[in-house]
């Protein structure tokens, strides 16, 4: 008979026992529940009966791997924000941490199948010497360089959370000039090229002439304005009741169209093909 292998935890043991029962089920494996103080453990004994044993570490690695980076990522998450990110509200925390898990399960990013793949040969070479194996313990101590990831992962996150911030700020306060201004005219019609180039004209095509837009008719392959900047202040100038946009000319969106969608709100409208767009 082959000595038990615990695994235990204080923090979360029910998720723990969730998924044993869910792994464990197709291979129709038994494990024992019993407490030491407040740490629960898991005892898997007589699997050599039904698995050979290094095929059984290997299925329990995995396990473990699963439960630290969809369970413990939040724990950990959540405890680096509460040390070092103290001085935001709990709204903020909230979405810094949502910020955070959407960053570690993204595979273009951090490349999650790699993080998992080391994690299982930690803990094969912690077995290999020990037969209980508490997660609290294995994670700070033997996953040092894992947790720094993530503390990686909260700092951007956090910078992510507070650009977003101020470009909200930005728009609040482009829309409060667009709301307090007296429309100068009717309708904009905006052709957006990918060249950086854009044209702002009236329903029938033709380029706006007025007061207000005096050095704004600018093509940005030859200015060293940035594009974004010059049209927004060109719209905001002439604060139209009515901005529709262009895209038929562009191969993929642009941040742009976001930014006057978000100022502008139901005054802005998209055309994806029309005889405007033609003539652009």
């Amino acid at each position: 008979m082959v000595e038990a292998i615990l695994v235990g935890t204080s923090k979360n043991p029910k998720a723990l026992i969730n998924r044993f029962d869910h792994e464990f089920r197709s291979f129709k494996l038994n494990y024992k529940v019993n407490s030491k103080g407040n740490i629960t453990f898991l005892g898997c004994e007589n699997y050599d009966k039904i698995i050979s044993g290094e095929k059984f570490k290997h299925h329990l690695a995995n396990i473990i791997a699963d439960i630290i980076i969809e369970d413990w990522a939040h724990l950990l998450v959540n405890r680096i924000i509460r040390d070092h990110y103290y001085y935001f509200n709990e709204e903020e925390k909230k979405s810094i941490k949502n910020k955070a898990i959407e960053l570690l399960q993204t595979d273009s990013f951090y490349r999650p199948i790699n993080r998992k793949n080391k994690i299982i040969q930690r803990v094969l070479e912690f077995l290999e010497r020990n037969q209980e194996i508490v997660l609290e313990g294995f994670v700070n101590f033997r996953l040092k360089d894992y947790i720094h990831e993530i503390e990686d992962v909260v700092d951007i996150a956090v910078d992510d959370f507070l650009l977003e911030k101020e470009y909200l700020e930005f728009i609040r306060l482009l829309r409060y000039f667009v709301d307090i201004q007296e429309p100068k005219v009717n309708e904009v019609h905006i052709l957006l090229e990918d060249n950086n180039a854009f044209k702002l004209v009236d329903c029938e095509g033709k380029q706006i002439e007025s007061e207000y837009l005096d050095g704004f008719s600018v093509d940005l392959l030859n200015s060293s304005i940035n594009y974004e900047d010059l049209l927004i202040s060109a719209l905001i100038t002439l604060a139209p009741r009515i901005v529709v946009i262009h895209l038929v000319h562009l191969k993929e969106p642009k941040d742009t169209i976001k930014t006057i969608e978000n100022v502008f709100g139901k005054r802005a409208k998209r055309c994806n093909g029309c005889s405007l767009c033609n003539k652009g």
